[in-house]
């Protein structure tokens, strides 16, 4: 039988790190690391998971944990859903030192991260979203695009989501789709053109259920012809 693959699940004890190493808690084929990288409002703790007790390093100690880590565990895989303000840092940190990763995290120069691994000696999954049925989505979208360019010319976007109140950065998704619709004429900003819903009271008024309060995403686009006369929404 094969050795299991070490993981390394940095963003602990966030929501979605959380949830993909309960994922791979008993998952024969992987073996979660005692070693996360954290926030940078976080200070080096201890941590009791799905997979037993982590330590998580905080920003200043990153750059020499992933060394060490890397030389002690030399078929590493890191899973990144850390912070938007470290995208950027991580994928060369991952790079310089041969790590293979998978960034769920939204955020960072996304046009300067393909480049970071392409100059690199490893591979990488980089995606604002990984649910199938969203991905199956964008690629719509990026169809029509680039099969009708500028369809939808002068139309404009308006986009609300929500997510838990600790999801601190705009939706990756939602700045996906609003860029994808630029190549139909729709005419697209970036953050300003979304409304990010947070608060409990909100989010119940909006129609979320109480128990996903902690964990959801949830998205509505509509599309306004420049006359005012046509709204598409999704």
């Amino acid at each position: 039988m094969k050795k299991p693959i070490p993981v390394m699940i940095n963003g602990l004890p966030g929501n979605m790190a959380s949830l993909v190493e309960a994922a791979l808690a008993n998952h024969p084929q992987f073996k979660v690391i005692a070693t996360s990288l954290t926030g940078p409002r976080k200070v080096t703790q201890r941590y009791n998971g799905k997979t037993g007790f982590k330590t998580l390093f905080a920003p200043p100690q990153h750059y020499s944990v992933i060394q060490e880590t890397a030389k002690e565990w030399p078929d590493l895989i890191a899973i990144d859903f850390t912070q938007p303000n470290g995208v950027e840092e991580n994928v060369n940190l991952y790079c310089s030192n041969n790590i293979p990763f998978i960034m769920g995290t939204t955020g960072g120069n996304r046009d300067i991260l393909p480049s970071l691994v392409q100059n690199s000696n490893i591979s990488a999954v980089i995606a604002t979203n990984m649910s199938a049925p969203v991905v199956m989505l964008i690629n719509m979208f990026i169809f029509a695009a680039e099969n009708c360019p500028n369809t939808l010319k002068n139309w404009e976007i308006q986009i609300v989501e929500s997510h838990q109140a600790k999801k601190e950065d705009v939706s990756g998704t939602a700045l996906t789709i609003g860029e994808i619709m630029k190549g139909l004429g729709v005419k697209f900003i970036g953050a300003e053109n979304i409304r990010k819903i947070r608060t409990e009271l909100e989010q119940i008024l909006t129609g979320i259920p109480k128990d996903a309060l902690g964990g959801h995403g949830w998205h509505k686009y509509q599309l306004l012809s420049p006359d005012r006369n046509v709204m598409l929404g999704f």
